[in-house]
């Protein structure tokens, strides 16, 4: 029954702005969200609060952690999204995978058994297009940590993990998994350095301040300036 009530909901333009606009409104007031001229968030996403969308982008079938925020014109499908991360302009998710090894073709008729066009030579499925879910339970198949900021112009490819706290130079393609406080680049991209010594990146991923209740985040913003005064801080507390 559900089901039905939703196809007919999507079949018609004059429905479906009408519950989008009412579930804009709602999110906005119960969770903050800030929207950008014709933003749009799919049925499916799933967001924390205090997010912000910028105009003409898009989120469908992702979850976005608190705080984060994604720029104008930027596209995210099938994501998990961590905390206090900064996505900008024009940043999308790349799905599917072509054969690059011993296939004499790259066309999915040779490998696949549903493709874009009308025929498939394929009497079976020859090579995996699409990664599993990153989780078991979950539908997501890009994930991407806490405290990530992507630059401008980046390009994700499906089934890619980007660790917390990890940085993505504008015009990247991301073409696989990027490593805790890590700074990549380039196409393909590769890591450029790492953020911190390794001892403070250990002592972030196992104290995890993102998932700390906002009033601890109030109190100690000032110290978020200087890694090296931020721990001293935190075991300064205990």
């Amino acid at each position: 029954m559900k089901q039905r009530i939703k196809r007919l909901i999507l079949n018609s333009a004059f429905l479906t702005s009408c519950i989008m606009y009412f579930r804009r409104m709602r999110l906005k007031k119960a969770l903050g969200i800030r929207y950008g001229k014709k933003s749009f968030i799919g049925f499916s996403t799933i967001c924390e609060g205090s997010n912000g969308f910028g105009a003409y982008s898009s989120i469908t079938s992702s979850y976005i952690g608190y705080g984060s925020y994604i720029a104008q014109h930027t596209k995210i499908s099938k994501t998990k999204i961590g905390r206090y991360c900064s996505i900008g302009p024009n940043v999308q998710c790349i799905f599917g995978r072509h054969p690059v090894g011993t296939f004499v073709s790259t066309h999915p008729s040779f490998f696949a058994l549903r493709t874009p066009v009308s025929f498939t030579y394929a009497k079976e499925q020859l090579f995996k297009e699409f990664p599993d879910p990153i989780s078991e339970n979950e539908k997501y198949t890009i994930k991407i940590g806490n405290d990530v900021w992507i630059g401008a112009n980046v390009s994700i490819l499906d089934g890619v993990e980007i660790g917390d706290g990890a940085i993505i130079a504008a015009n990247a393609l991301v073409s696989k998994n990027v490593p805790p406080y890590t700074i990549v680049g380039g196409v393909p991209s590769k890591i450029i350095k790492k953020r911190f010594l390794e001892e403070e990146i250990d002592f972030l991923q196992e104290f995890k301040w993102w998932n700390k209740p906002k009033d601890w985040i109030v109190n100690n913003a000032t110290f978020f300036t200087d890694i090296s005064g931020f721990i001293k801080n935190i075991k300064n507390e205990k």
